[in-house]
């Protein structure tokens, strides 16, 4: 485990620091200026049809006198891509003077925006680079316009509740099916953080919650109901608030539209039901005393922890899955050949097929031939492990970010919340992203969220259940450090 960047800082000559918080907020258009591809389901096909509503990245630039700074982007996006984000860092860094654990890029995962990532098997939608441009650009004005804007602030925290999501695994004739399943757990917690001006006026909002934005699978672009959601409350709170989503989470959950006992995917009505439903718990939860949070010393820090993937297929077998000829030893996409013998890369003492939980899987062919071309063109099939980006950020007395750059399943953001007595929140789908984080058990369950995402995500095997421990113990040394 590789520790990074722990941010703070005392005024000089003896001086006590100054934790007076000041908060400059922007909010800048990011849709889509043409047409292009959108992100999140295999089954979407060409342009999208048209904007349902825009998408938008809402930033909050926190900065304490001589004692740090901090940036929280939430964007109406997916997730940000892995291959973009340390550039884009670096320019913020140019700019302010912010260190990488100074800065959180979070995406609400929006499945109704651009793809911001080439990492992945085309069915999950491929990048534009203009948009990519595009977008970059937009976000560095908006910190611009942030860093125009800083007000002295006080903060202060509510909790609500909202039964929006359900658990979205249910063993049905033996195996995982991606179902609703209310026996399963679903946190249903909001939670608000105020930021509020001298004169009493809310500047700025961090709504937390976690669900898949995954209401709509129309071919529109739409920032779902977390967008929906703060445009209403910004339209109520008035006087140019900025209300930032951070989704939690929620790799296990998806909204809770269900028929017949079965998922149905629904419409901008359902969008706007949901949307809605959020809004007015956020604004009944401004309504009831909040607690509030005594400013102190901005606090970040970042770790990385490698966790180990299970056995891969070989070359042979991808060969086979990827429709390539006997004869066709080498296979070119993308710079590379991936023209070795099986033993070459993974060992010649492979276990038996049947123990390997991916041969007993059987996608699409489509998606199982761009898997197989996807890790024979980047060599990927050699890859042990994968890792996982944990940020730290203090921002307030009992208040803090964690943030990683994966779908983290449920019981962790459980275990964030509870384990650290509510001060802190896990903030999923952050500074890029490596694919879905189940739990051990269920790794043993199977099911997509466990197994089955590799071959949408690129990995070449899941995870080995031994992770979780190591993710658990990354956590608790990172948070209490």
């Amino acid at each position: 485990m590789t520790n990074h960047n722990a941010v703070f800082s005392e005024k000089p000559d003896g001086l006590a620091p100054s934790y007076d918080l000041q908060l400059g907020c922007s909010k800048v258009d990011i849709t889509p200026q043409s047409p292009l591809p959108l992100a999140g389901f295999a089954h979407r096909q060409g342009d999208f049809e048209r904007v349902e509503r825009p998408l938008y990245a809402r930033i909050l630039f926190f900065q304490q006198g001589g004692t740090g700074s901090a940036l929280v982007i939430s964007a109406d996006l997916l997730w940000w891509g892995a291959e973009r984000v340390d550039s884009l860092r670096n320019k913020l860094n140019e700019r302010f003077g912010l260190s990488e654990a100074q800065i959180v890029l979070h995406a609400t995962h929006n499945h109704s925006g651009p793809q911001t990532s080439g990492l992945f098997t085309p069915s999950l939608g491929r990048p534009d680079p203009e948009y990519i441009a595009f977008l970059e650009e937009r976000i560095l004005d908006g910190a611009e316009q942030a860093a125009r804007a800083f007000e002295p602030v006080t903060a202060e925290r509510g909790i609500g509740s909202c039964r929006l999501g359900i658990y979205r695994r249910k063993r049905v004739d033996g195996s995982i099916r991606m179902a609703p399943n209310p026996e399963g757990p679903a946190d249903p917690e909001v939670t608000v953080i105020r930021y509020a001006l001298s004169n009493g006026k809310t500047k700025a909002l961090l709504v937390h919650y976690a669900c898949h934005p995954t209401t709509s699978g129309d071919n529109t672009v739409s920032s779902e109901f977390p967008g929906l959601a703060m445009g209403l409350i910004e339209e109520q709170l008035g006087c140019g608030a900025v209300s930032a989503y951070v989704q939690g989470c929620c790799a296990d959950v998806r909204p809770a539209l269900v028929r017949d006992g079965e998922f149905y995917r629904g419409g901008d009505e359902d969008v706007r039901s949901i949307g809605q439903a959020l809004a007015s718990e956020v604004l009944a939860v401004l309504t009831r005393p909040m607690k509030p949070l005594a400013p102190r010393m901005l606090h970040s820090r970042t770790v990385r922890v490698q966790l180990p993937l299970q056995e891969p297929p070989s070359p042979d077998e991808l060969r086979k899955w990827a429709r390539l000829e006997p004869s066709q030893k080498e296979l070119e996409l993308g710079g590379g050949k991936a023209g070795e013998k099986a033993g070459d890369a993974v060992g010649t003492d492979r276990p038996d097929a049947h123990a390997n939980p991916i041969k007993q899987l059987a996608p699409d062919e489509d998606i199982l031939e761009q898997w197989s071309r996807l890790l024979l063109s980047n060599h990927h099939y050699r890859q042990r492990t994968v890792e996982l980006e944990l940020s730290y950020l203090e921002l307030a007395e009992g208040f803090a970010l964690l943030a990683t750059n994966a779908e983290m399943a449920g019981d962790y953001g459980r275990f964030v919340k509870i384990g650290f007595g509510g001060r802190v929140l896990p903030v999923c789908y952050s500074n890029g992203m490596i694919g879905y984080i189940p739990t051990a058990g269920q790794l043993a369950e199977g099911g997509y969220e466990a197994v089955d995402y590799i071959y949408y995500f690129g990995l070449p095997a899941p995870l080995a259940p031994e992770a979780e421990e190591i993710i658990r113990s990354g956590i608790r040394t990172l948070v209490t450090a």
